[in-house]
């Protein structure tokens, strides 16, 4: 199982280096150790007017999770559709993939703790 948080940019600017970052784990394992690796829970609202600062949708495939972030169209009134392969994903500077065995075992430890923004209703 994979977890994806796409970065939204929520207060103007990337929260990590990377806008996508894949943990293989399922999602409620990946934001425990999304938050003991970056320090910041990945459901914090950064800014009410822009919304979650990540998108976060799991699958069971990394090559299907990032088939829509690999895609692209070679010039912009092309409808010539390119793929870039999954390794040239992982190497771009856009995209950071944390596998299983790269994930220490304290990682999958502790409770994400509410930050930011909280909607009350």
């Amino acid at each position: 199982m994979w977890t994806h948080f796409w970065d939204m940019h929520s207060g103007g600017s990337l929260k990590e280096k990377q806008q996508h970052i894949f943990i293989e784990a399922s999602e409620a394992k990946a934001k425990v150790i999304f938050y003991n690796r970056f320090g910041h829970n990945p459901e914090r609202v950064t800014c009410t007017c822009c919304g979650p600062d990540y998108a976060i949708d799991e699958g069971r495939s990394l090559e299907k999770l990032t088939l829509f972030h690999r895609s692209y169209y070679k010039t912009v009134h092309s409808q010539e559709k390119t793929i870039m392969s999954l390794k040239e994903f992982e190497k771009s500077k856009n995209a950071l993939i944390i596998r299983k065995n790269d994930i220490k075992p304290e990682e999958y430890e502790g409770t994400v703790p509410t930050q930011g923004y909280v909607w009350m209703e």
